[in-house]
Formats: structure tokens, sequence, C-alpha cells
């Protein structure tokens, strides 16, 4: 069987490497460089030049391919995602991408092709199980995300090292969060609803609205639904700062003599800051609980499952990395067995409510590692 990877970056690598257990995998980059050291670290798979967008490109490529798997830069994202699709192949992809995936479903039915979009962790496994609470219950009354990859051991001022990428780290800051509230789509301010939670075998972390619902804000029918970032308490206050001053403004303006973009000079002097680096001895951890009450007839029904992952010191993998590109991975191979039921742009959330595609998707975090304890709560005759 003929898996293809487009993108090479922090995930990218972990996606082929996981498909390269049971397929034929072939990754596509524009970056030889990256494409080199994956070669020299997984030398059976096959590696290719070619731009993520171009049908001419990827066309010979694709040929063949039982399920194409996908993370590039958001700004392609959804060109990518048309471009796959027009060439008639399945595709789970982990692209952050600005524009609604859903405006592609029309083109996917045509085709005949199914495509997860968002699978990784968060979005994808927060969509996925916050989609399976509300498929245990007639009503959702709430349902929230708490997630977070952060360092193992914070340190002074900020107490975070970025395992993802540091613009979108500062971005969300700066985008307001689309949230649910009394059943109706809101906007509040980025960071907003700070409080602090404690969450087991991890201590107590700050937690703030932030804009990470996405399709769930539309395809999560409840009373109160959102997504709430954590990190290590002091970050935000931190942010919130640097943000009030000004340093993440995105106009040119003039400061000392020169016209400069603020957010530039903040990103080129926080990212070194931020930079994880395992040799050094940083390590991350991902953090997500996921929690949806609601009412099945009469009684209340509270499911959470709750995630705490560390750094993979046997293949010197983040854990964010593990979380997203493994995730990617074992949903195409849903996708691939035909344990993903019908055709066109499919949101994870609209997926959970199938049994079989569950057990099988819990089953496969399990055998690496990932582990989503899940515990629910019965109230009889509440309602």
């Amino acid at each position: 069987m003929k898996a293809v990877q487009i993108g090479c970056g922090l995930v990218g690598h972990v996606i082929a490497s996981d498909l390269a257990r049971d397929y034929d995998v072939v990754v596509v980059d524009r970056d030889a460089g990256r494409l080199e050291a994956l070669k020299r670290k997984l030398p059976q798979i096959e590696t290719v030049r070619a731009s993520a967008t171009s049908a001419e490109e990827l066309a010979p490529i694709l040929e063949g391919a039982d399920i194409v798997t996908a993370g590039v830069p958001g700004e392609r994202g959804f060109e990518m995602m048309k471009t796959v699709i027009g060439l008639g192949r399945n595709l789970c992809d982990i692209s952050f991408m600005a524009e609604d995936f859903d405006d592609l479903d029309g083109l996917a039915r045509e085709k005949g092709v199914t495509v997860v979009p968002d699978i990784g962790v968060a979005p994808g496994m927060s969509n996925f199980l916050m989609g399976r609470g509300a498929s245990l219950v007639d009503d959702v009354e709430e349902a929230y995300i708490y997630v977070g990859g952060i360092p193992q051991s914070p340190e002074p001022p900020f107490n975070y090292k970025a395992t993802w990428s540091p613009l979108d780290c500062i971005d969300e800051f700066l985008r307001p969060a689309r949230i649910v509230e009394k059943g109706r789509q809101v906007v509040v301010e980025a960071a907003s609803g700070l409080h602090l939670k404690d969450f087991p075998g991890v201590g107590t972390l700050e937690v703030f609205y932030t804009d990470g619902l996405r399709s769930l804000a539309k395809n999560i029918r409840g009373k109160t639904v959102a997504e709430m970032t954590m990190r290590w308490p002091g970050h935000v206050e931190q942010m919130k700062l640097l943000r009030s001053m000004g340093l993440f403004d995105k106009n040119s303006r003039n400061l000392g003599g020169a016209d400069v973009v603020p957010l530039d000079i903040a990103a080129d002097l926080l990212l070194p800051m931020w930079k994880m680096e395992p040799e050094r001895g940083d390590r991350d951890l991902t953090v997500m609980r996921v929690v949806v009450r609601g009412y099945r007839g009469e009684d209340e029904i509270t499911s959470t499952w709750d995630l705490c992952d560390r750094f993979d010191e046997a293949s010197w993998t983040s854990s964010m990395g593990r979380c997203t590109g493994c995730t990617c991975a074992i949903f195409a191979r849903a996708v691939q067995k035909g344990l993903v039921k019908g055709r066109g742009v499919i949101a994870p959330e609209l997926l959970a409510g199938d049994d079989d595609l569950y057990a099988f998707v819990m089953a496969e975090q399990k055998k690496r590692g990932l582990v989503y304890r899940e515990t629910t709560q019965i109230v009889r005759d509440a309602r």
C-alpha cells in the first residue's frame, strides 16, 4: 500500500514515520534540507521535491496512493487541499487554514473522496472527543476543551517553550475567540476568561479563551461550547503586558527613528527565548481535558477525557509532535480501511458517533502510548 505525506515539517516527519510501519511512504516538500534529514533518519522512505499546490507536480506522485496525509503552512493549506481533492485522492490533513474547509465539500463529493481536516490533537482529537460526548446525550448543556503544549519545567519570566509555531502562539493573544454562549456564537477578547484550574498529574495551570473551536462552533449544538488554552501560571500576564505596549502590532510604526513592524521585533526577541531544545534538557507536556455535560432522557451525563503525555525519549520526539502526527496517521488508516464512511469534507466531530471508528481510534492511540483516560458520571433523574 502507498501513502503520500505532503509537508516535511516537525509533525510531517512523525506522520511519515508512523505510516512507514505498514505503507510504502513518499514524502513531498520544497525544502531539500528537510527531505535529506528525513531520509537519513528513515532511509526506506522515498522523498520528492515538489509544490504542495501544483496539480501538475503532484499528479504523478499521488498516482496509486491509497491515502494522502498533509501538514503544510496554513496559508497554503486550502489550495493544497483543493489540489489533492481535484486529483481524486482521500486526504487526512493537519494544516491550520484560515479558510472554511467546508467550501470544498461539494468538490470532494463530486470527486467521490473522503477528506478529514483538522485531524491533529487540537484541533483533531479534541473535536473527535467532544463529538463523541455530544453523541451520547440528547441535549448538550456545556462542552469544554482545555488544551496546552507546555514545558515540563517552566522557567521565568514566560514559563513557556513553543512546541508548535511560535508566531501562532503569539496570535492566540491577538485573535478574538469565538465561543458559544446560551446557544449562540459570540466573540470575546483573546485571552479573556482567565482563571486557574487543577489537572491530575500536572498541577495548577491557568486557562483562558482562545479561538480554537473552528468547526465545533457550528457542529456541536450546545448551550455553552468553548476552547480554553492552558499555560503555567504567570504566562498570560506577561503576554498581556506585551500586547498592551503595542509590541504585537502588525502595522508598521516609527520606533527609535526607524519604520518597523512591532510584531517582527517582538518575535525576533521572544522566539529564541521560547525555543524548545531537547539536547539541553528541555522536555514538553501535552495536556488536554475534554468535558461534555448534557441530558439523555431525564439523566444528566458528564463525559470526560484526560490526556497527559510527555516527551518521548525513545524516539526523541516532542509530545506535541507525537500527539498531532500519530492522530493524523491513525485516521489515515481508518479512511483507507473504510472505517470512515461517507464522502466529502467531514469534520472530526461528525465522525465520533460511529462505535467501530471510536474503538479503532482509541485502541490505536493506546498502542502508541497516547492514553486518553475516559470517565463518565451519571446523575439519575436530574432533569
